[in-house]
């Protein structure tokens, strides 16, 4: 087991820190806190879940569950592990009936409280992950057929939404015709802000930001124009920057309806059960923007294998619907980043003048003519 930074860690190697037992990992984030032992029930940890958990500095992760099943290559352990949080896995369910804030003690794979044993686990370093992704790519058929027939039943419950726009809230920006950036609470969504920053200063596009990636927009630039989801993960800051909340809940509940109303922001609401993410393609492409760039939103197929069935399929329909006006911000960055600022022009041109310069003062006759032009230049200065 790698030792961390930020990890209690004895001299032998045994972690030693209060466990967080919730029931989701939603409620779990809300309350780790740096040093805590985050237990989890999480059958195939995905990438999202898992840079939740990394990014409130853990002492550990125990999952219950195998991390990696064999289904399909789960990322959440790499990112773990490239993290330096060192996860447990499959240490069974007796973990769930820690008290939670107990002080626990981990050394390999063994749990104990106190001097007693609680549970055991397996430590999933780089050679374990390597393994069990390499037999989980067997599993990829099947989690592809299950995929496809979500799709289909999706198509057949949100087809007016997908193909139509009916039922799209207008939001009151003018999108037509504008770069519309959806950043949505994904992988590396903050990373993919900093990569597209210069795009963002140069171009000035509309933001569409969905739940708490509002935050992550406001805090990095530019602020989000329209928020869409549960309004109740947003910060004040970032609510106070928007321009109109879309209100969506496609779980139950009513989406912070009641915090719009309480600030005064100018709101709409979507019945739909697509997920946030996608409600907010759909609407950068129904108000007719020119190009959709997407942070923090699953492109590749591992990525919607990884994901809840019901919210991928939706997000690929909807990536499908906005076509070729939709760009990742990943790709963005590659082809974006080569680009001259002002300044790096400036600097060029002037070098260039400088190397011109000399190349005539040092030629015969060079000088003279530099001379003369410097003259007749400064005459006609003075005379004006």
């Amino acid at each position: 087991m790698s030792r961390t930074a930020h990890s209690p860690v004895a001299g032998d190697g045994t972690i030693v820190g209060p466990v967080r037992v919730e029931p989701t990992v939603t409620a779990l984030v809300r309350r780790l806190r740096k040093g805590d032992v985050a237990v989890i029930d999480v059958m195939d940890l995905d990438q999202r879940t898992a840079e939740d958990l990394a990014s409130h500095r853990p002492a550990a992760v125990v999952n219950a569950r195998p991390s990696i099943s064999g289904r399909y290559p789960a990322g959440g352990p790499r990112v773990l592990l490239d993290a330096g949080i060192p996860l447990i896995d499959a240490a069974g369910p007796a973990v769930l009936d820690l008290h939670d804030g107990t002080t626990v003690s981990i050394t390999g794979g063994a749990i104990s409280v106190e001097t007693q044993q609680v549970a055991h686990g397996t430590v999933l370093d780089a050679d374990a992950i390597v393994d069990a992704m390499r037999g989980a790519a067997d599993g990829m058929r099947v989690q592809l057929q299950m995929f496809t027939a979500n799709a289909m039943e999706t198509v057949m419950h949100e087809g007016d939404v997908l193909l139509e726009g009916q039922g799209l809230p207008q939001v009151g920006v003018p999108l037509t015709g504008r770069h519309v950036v959806v950043v949505a609470p994904g992988y590396r969504h903050r990373e993919q802000l900093r990569e597209i920053r210069r795009y963002l200063r140069d171009v000035r596009p509309v933001v569409i930001a969905v739940d708490k990636a509002a935050d992550a927009a406001h805090d990095l630039g530019p602020a989000a124009s329209v928020v869409v989801g549960d309004l109740e993960t947003m910060g004040e800051a970032a609510l106070a920057s928007a321009s109109h909340a879309v209100v969506h809940a496609p779980h139950g509940g009513e989406g912070g309806l009641a915090r719009a109303e309480a600030l005064g922001l100018d709101h709409s609401s979507a019945e739909t059960s697509l997920s946030s993410v996608d409600l907010a393609i759909l609407l950068a492409h129904a108000g007719g923007a020119e190009v959709i760039v997407t942070v923090g939103v699953e492109s590749r197929l591992m990525d919607f294998l990884e994901s809840p069935q019901a919210d991928a399929a939706g997000t690929f329909l909807a990536r499908l619907t906005a076509g070729g006006t939709l760009v990742d911000a990943s790709t963005l960055a590659l082809v974006y980043r080569h680009r001259y600022s002002a300044w790096t022009l400036v600097t060029m041109l002037t070098a260039g003048v400088l190397a011109l310069g000399a190349a005539i003062w040092v030629t015969p006759g060079g000088r003279e003519w530099v001379e003369n032009v410097w003259t007749a230049l400064t005459s006609w200065i003075g005379g004006n």
